[in-house]
């Protein structure tokens, strides 16, 4: 899965949070485009991946 703006807020409105700016962007930057590992092979990240680094980043 891709991260998108529409899908982040999605997310942030099922989990009824908001979030900085800056960690928007943070999170659109790392999982908005395809990862590769060192053997070219393309690894794509899940929803459960992506909401774990969010409720990683937003627990104090």
């Amino acid at each position: 899965m891709l991260l998108t703006r529409t899908k982040l807020n999605l997310i942030l409105n099922n989990l009824r949070v908001s979030i900085p700016k800056d960690l928007e962007k943070e999170l659109l930057d790392r999982y908005g485009k395809l990862v590769t590992d060192d053997e070219g092979h393309i690894f794509e990240f899940t929803e459960q991946d992506i909401c774990e680094q969010l409720r990683k980043k937003l627990s104090p």
